[in-house]
Formats: C-alpha cells, sequence, structure tokens
C-alpha cells in the first residue's frame, strides 16, 4: 500500500522522527491530535530532549517542562542548556535527580565550575549517563579538579570540554599519571582549550579506550623528549588544530603516539612553510602512520601587511608524486580574501572524467580562487601574489573562478597559469548582458589562442551574453558542462549549441554535459527525441548519471 498521509508511518519511523523535536515543541505539537499520538508519545520507546535554547529564564522552562519532567521522566535522555541560565538548569537536575533517571546525554554551555563540580557528584550514580559537553565559565587557569571529577564518571564515552576564558591559553593542569584503577571507558575525547603537551599526554593516559581524540592550540612544546611515549591502540582517528607547533615539533610528537590510526585531519595556521614538504610527509606517513586511509590537510598562509610570507624553496609537484597518486590524496589550493590555503582531500569523482579511461591524478590539481582582489584586504597583494606562491610548489591544471569575473580579468589570471586545461566558471560579467562587445572579444580570442583547454565547465547562465560565450567556445573545447535549472531550457540550449558547431567544421566539441537540480526519466527521452528529429548529431550516446545528463558523439 503507498503511503498517501502521514498517520500511514509505522510506529518505529514515529520514534526515529520525534528525536529530532524538543519534548515541550513535540507534546505542544502531537498530544491533543489522536489517541494513537497519545500512546506514541507515553510510550518508553519515545525518547525525549529538554533544549532551552528559546528560553530565557527559569519559569519559562519549568513551566514548559514540569509535566514532562515528572510524567516521562524514564523517557528523557538528553539536557541540552545553551542559554545564560545554564546555571539555573543545572540547580532543577541537582534538586531532583530522579527526574532525570534516564538521563543519557548533557550539554551545558557557560557553566561556572563550582556549579559543575557539584553536578558531576550527582551524574556519578546515573546509570546510562555517557556524554558530556561543557564550555565552562571560569577564571582560573588550573582545571585539574574538574578533569578529576569527570574521569570518575563510571560510564562516560564521549567527552567534549571547552572553557569560555581560556581559548588562546594553556589551561594547566596538575594530575598525576593514571593509575590502572583510574582509567576510564572514555572513547571520544575533543579538548576545546590550548593546553601543554606534557599535560596531554598526562590526560590521555586516562583515555586508553579511546577512539577519536581532537585538540586545539597545542602550546608549550618544549621538553618533548622527556615525555613517554604512549600507546593508544584504539585511536582511528585524529583531528589537530595548530596554531603553535612546528612541522619538526609535530613530527616528533606524532613519534610518541603508538597508534594505529585510519584518519588524520590537521587544520594548521603556524607559519612554518616547512608544512608543505611532501617528501618530508612521505617519510613521517609511511613510518609512523602505514595504516592510514584518509589524509584531511589544511595548510594556511599568511599574506599581512608588514609581513614577509614565507616561500616555498623545495621541489615543484612533489605532491603528485606516485606515493599521493596511489593513495588518491588530491592536493588543491584556494584563496581565501587575504590568504591561501593549501588542501589535501581524498579523491572524489568530478564531472570532467566522465568517459576518461584512466583517472589522469597527476593533472588533478585544482586552483580554487574566491577572490579575484585580496588587495581590498591588504593593500600590498594581488592575485598575482596568490598565483606566484602556489606554481613555486605545484603546477596548476584545473582553475576554479568562484566569483562574477570578466573576460578581460580572467585572460590576465590565466596568462599565469599556462597548463591550465579545464576552466570552472560561476558566472561572467559583460558590459552588455545581450551580447559581448568587440573589446571583450579580443581577450577570449587570445585564450584560445595561447591556451590548450580541453574542458569547461559553466555554472550559471542568465544572460544572453552567456549563450554567445558558450557558442564561441563550443568549438574550442572536447567537453562543455553547464548548470541549469530549468530543462526546457536546456533543450533549447542543446539544440542551439548542436545546431552551430554543425556548421562548424572545425570544432572539436563531442561531448556535452548538463547539471539539473531535478532529472527523469522523461528528461532523458525528451533530449533524445529533440536530437533525433531535428537531425542534430548521428551516432550519439546519452546518459544520466545521478543528477548529470552527458550527451557523448563521435
Amino acid at each position: 500500500m503507498s503511503i498517501t498521509t502521514i498517520e500511514h508511518f509505522s510506529n518505529e519511523i514515529f520514534y526515529e522522527i520525534f528525536e529530532y523535536f524538543d519534548a515541550y515543541v513535540l507534546f505542544n505539537g502531537f498530544s491533543n491530535l489522536n489517541n494513537r499520538f497519545q500512546l506514541l508519545l507515553n510510550s518508553s520507546l519515545t525518547r525525549l530532549k529538554l533544549d532551552d535554547y528559546r528560553l530565557r529564564s527559569k519559569e519559562l522552562f519549568l513551566n514548559n517542562y514540569t509535566e514532562i519532567l515528572h510524567y516521562h521522566r524514564h523517557q528523557i535522555i538528553s539536557v541540552h542548556s545553551y542559554n545564560t541560565n545554564t546555571n539555573e538548569i543545572v540547580s532543577i537536575i541537582k534538586s531532583d535527580l530522579s527526574l532525570f533517571v534516564s538521563l543519557q546525554s548533557l550539554i551545558l554551555y557557560r557553566i561556572e565550575s563550582n556549579i559543575l563540580s557539584s553536578l558531576i557528584h550527582q551524574l556519578a550514580s546515573l546509570p546510562n549517563f555517557y556524554s558530556l559537553r561543557i564550555d565552562l565559565w571560569i577564571k582560573e587557569q588550573n582545571h585539574s579538579n574538574i578533569y578529576q571529577l569527570i574521569f570518575n564518571l563510571p560510564k562516560l564515552k564521549y567527552l567534549k570540554y571547552g572553557s569560555v576564558d581560556t581559548k588562546n591559553i594553556n589551561v594547566v593542569l596538575s594530575l598525576p599519571i593514571a593509575t590502572n584503577q583510574q582509567k576510564t571507558l572514555i572513547e571520544y575525547f575533543i579538548m576545546d582549550h590550548g593546553c601543554s603537551i606534557k599535560d596531554l599526554f598526562t590526560l590521555l593516559s586516562y583515555t586508553p579506550n579511546i577512539r577519536y581524540l581532537k585538540f586545539i592550540n597545542t602550546m608549550d612544546t618544549n621538553n618533548f623528549n622527556l615525555i613517554e611515549p604512549i600507546k593508544l591502540l584504539n585511536l582511528t582517528k585524529l583531528s589537530i588544530d595548530i596554531d603553535e607547533m612546528t612541522f619538526d615539533e609535530f613530527e616528533v610528537f606524532i613519534k610518541k603516539l603508538k597508534v594505529n590510526l585510519k584518519i588524520l585531519s590537521l587544520d594548521i595556521r603556524h607559519d612554518d612553510i616547512s608544512y608543505l614538504n611532501a617528501k618530508r610527509w612521505e617519510c613521517i606517513l609511511q613510518e609512523n602512520l602505514s595504516q592510514l586511509e584518509k589524509f584531511y590537510f589544511k595548510k594556511m598562509v599568511h599574506f599581512i601587511e608588514n609581513y614577509q610570507t614565507p616561500m616555498y624553496l623545495g621541489e615543484q609537484n612533489e605532491f603528485n608524486s606516485t606515493f599521493w597518486i596511489e593513495r588518491r590524496w588530491i592536493f588543491k589550493v584556494e584563496n581565501d580574501f587575504e590568504d591561501l590555503i593549501y588542501s589535501i582531500q581524498p579523491y572524489k569523482k568530478k564531472w570532467y572524467e566522465y568517459g576518461s579511461k584512466s583517472n589522469q591524478l597527476s593533472k588533478s590539481v585544482e586552483f580554487e580562487i574566491g577572490d579575484i582582489s585580496p588587495e581590498q584586504w591588504v593593500k600590498s597583494i594581488t592575485i598575482n601574489d596568490h598565483i606566484y606562491h602556489a606554481l613555486t610548489i605545484t603546477q596548476i591544471y584545473h582553475l576554479q573562478i568562484s566569483m562574477e569575473i570578466s573576460l578581460e580579468e580572467l585572460y590576465k589570471i590565466l596568462v599565469l597559469l599556462p597548463d591550465i586545461e579545464i576552466l570552472t566558471f560561476y558566472r561572467l560579467s559583460f558590459i552588455d548582458p545581450t551580447c559581448i562587445s568587440h573589446e571583450e572579444l579580443q581577450p577570449l580570442y587570445l585564450l584560445f589562442h595561447e591556451n590548450h583547454f580541453q574542458k569547461i565547465s559553466f555554472n550559471d547562465v542568465h544572460q544572453m551574453a552567456d549563450v554567445q560565450f558558450l557558442m564561441i567556445i563550443s568549438l574550442h573545447v572536447n567537453h562543455l558542462h553547464v548548470h541549469y535549472n530549468d530543462y526546457n531550457l536546456v533543450g533549447s540550449f542543446l539544440e542551439l549549441i548542436l545546431s552551430h558547431i554543425q556548421s562548424e567544421k572545425d570544432s572539436k566539441l563531442r561531448l556535452l554535459s548538463f547539471t539539473m537540480p531535478k532529472l527523469d526519466i522523461d528528461t532523458i527521452e525528451y533530449l533524445t527525441k529533440m536530437i533525433k528529429e531535428n537531425k542534430l548529431i548521428d551516432d550519439f550516446i546519452i546518459e544520466q548519471l545521478k543528477n548529470d545528463v552527458y550527451i557523448k558523439w563521435i
């Protein structure tokens, strides 16, 4: 039987839907609908969460949740408090813990340390409490007592620990190395504050079962040699935000960890340019993290007034070696306002790879330009500075422009990037949106005279000048890819382009593709019928892959 109304959903689907709602919203919206919903809400299988992000006072909280707390206490599994009344919400929990006997998860934002300390003592008695996320409002740097109390929670498996006033300074810890009796069951540990490497290793001695670790802003990396290596054999995912650690220090750090990492994620803001040494990364990863499957790497290079941005002096294209290609870890460059971001991510198939017999990953390096005028942020730099810096590290084969750009501006950029084979545009700007002027055509013809583009993608066809531009380039590229929202417009454009190239014997175009938000079999049938009836091309193949349609001919 087909589902025609919401009441045809099974109970299991409703239990899952209910988990997305706050308990007050849930009861206010569903309790008086009919008898079935009343039974569902009262079922022990319905898990309730109390989320006070809309409530600004203790009185509102009590007014909304009193009945729920008294009659549905065994269904309440989580309390999320984000507002300034967090301390008052905690006082409600402390006043009668029996109301929260089934509590599993607690999120507390801007809670004072003394109130949290007294609460943790009570949480230890809850049989199913396993997840704690806290953001402390604390002036003291020493957090030893809080951590010691948290590590005494017997069932805790998830801990996210942050401190409002210590984002940019070290939290001080005076904990001893954990004994066997002090070791916890924590498997997921997010440390949203800075601390020394020594204190980090001390905290990790309490979490031998850890599977996922994230920490930020590690400071005070002196005396590495005095720190004993630690074995964390269950740790498979490590994420680090690096502000203060040099590449030398990172290498020592990773050698101190005896782990079986599957995923490593690094967000590096330190100005040490040696982080871009691909050969050195190869050695570190092969020697210490041989089981690594996914590597997420982001290195920010700063361009600041009165600051000499370090340049990479090593060999070019080292991130295109066999090591990186075999693992399918792809190097990318992008500019972000005044800064450059170099990144590595696992390979994802691109639009331009359709029909390719082999993945040319050695030529997959992409430069995404999100700002062609960084001088508006830092007067002394231009887009040329970003390009020159990138070219010291790698050749660029794929250029993506993620903002509106004129043909003249595009030409000036491409003159500096002679290896570009694939172009992706967001939008082009023209003097007259109905027609490309003679002055604008000059850089366009120069582009195709000096460069050897093979594939071009155009993201936003919204004016007649765009269509004229695409008709011109259709004679010079092998693959043209266009984004459209309306498949009726696709039909008109397809007929126009195919008619145009049919009249031009020297056209190189052999593959035309479209991305559309909604595609069905009718779209393919409509386009196929149109091509055949108008005899636009012979011996063609039309194929749909997700939201893309590909039309290929000889």
